[in-house]
């Protein structure tokens, strides 16, 4: 559903799977999750690209017939739920979708991690508040706005690279900059003027670990007027741009290379509880 169409069709396709793909509106494989476990029975890999609310309820339904589950941030509502859907599918290795952690650059950027004492993640929109009015600002849908669309990218470079359990959250900020009425235009999806806006449209984080001090910074719509997608090492800037398809397919190569290492999958699940921690911020 939605993006995943367009990011995991081809991701998958190109790796040699066959794709089943369910969506009761636009045009699938299928429009139900059970027409699909119907014919199938069971399926290697299972990609939940839904609205947030919808992504624990197919998860369960789904956990029993896949052996890998790639579920897209934020996850669930919190980390109660998270731990409970992981505690109720043992045979099934859930995570959280973490694309980003499997960019090409990034053992280098690993690497200079080590060596840093800022390091500052910026994911800031010119215009990008995703459909205005629809379910991705409607809190009792997406759960939050930004802190949780785009925040939980940047946390999985925190996890990836910091002490981040050990690490001293120091600052927390997020604040709804914008109103439903103040909004002419979006770079992704219209705008529904009669509908909920209640969501958080900026979000910034700052951790202290015993070596490094982190920024994470995420904006929808910010007042500069350019975006600014990028990683800094003590000045030394990366621009990061949207993930590429590569990063996807070492993703899920990985897990599946991984099954039966039960450190991975513990570190899976400790970077997951922790991302979902981070994101409850009432």
């Amino acid at each position: 559903m939605g993006f995943g169409s367009a990011v995991y069709f081809p991701v998958l396709s190109s790796l040699g799977h066959e794709v089943i793909t369910v969506d009761p509106i636009k045009p699938a494989t299928f429009t139900s999750i059970e027409q699909a476990i119907n014919k199938y029975k069971f399926f290697t890999t299972v990609n939940i690209t839904t609205p947030n609310n919808t992504h624990e309820e197919l998860t369960r339904q789904l956990a029993p017939y896949c052996k890998f589950m790639f579920v897209e941030k934020p996850g669930v509502i919190n980390r109660q739920a998270w731990l409970k859907l992981i505690t109720d599918f043992p045979d099934t290795n859930i995570i959280m979708t973490k694309n980003n952690q499997y960019r090409e650059e990034i053992d280098y950027y690993r690497n200079l991690a080590r060596q840093s004492k800022h390091i500052t993640v910026k994911w800031s929109n010119n215009d990008r508040i995703p459909s205005p009015g629809s379910w991705f600002t409607n809190k009792d849908l997406a759960y939050g706005g930004v802190s949780r669309d785009l925040m939980p990218h940047l946390l999985s470079y925190y996890t990836l690279f910091g002490l981040y359990e050990s690490g001293l959250c120091t600052n927390r900020l997020t604040k709804q900059s914008w109103q439903l009425d103040d909004l002419k235009s979006t770079d992704y999806g219209s705008i529904s003027p009669d509908g909920v806006f209640n969501v958080d449209t900026y979000c910034q984080l700052e951790y202290q670990t015993t070596t490094t001090k982190w920024t994470l910074i995420a904006d929808w719509k910010s007042a500069n007027g350019f975006d600014e997608i990028y990683i800094d090492f003590d000045g030394k800037r990366f621009e990061l741009g949207l993930c590429p398809e590569q990063a996807y397919k070492r993703m899920i190569e990985t897990a599946l290379a991984m099954s039966g290492k039960i450190w991975y999958w513990e570190d899976q699940l400790a970077q997951d509880l922790f991302i979902h921690k981070e994101i409850e911020l009432e």
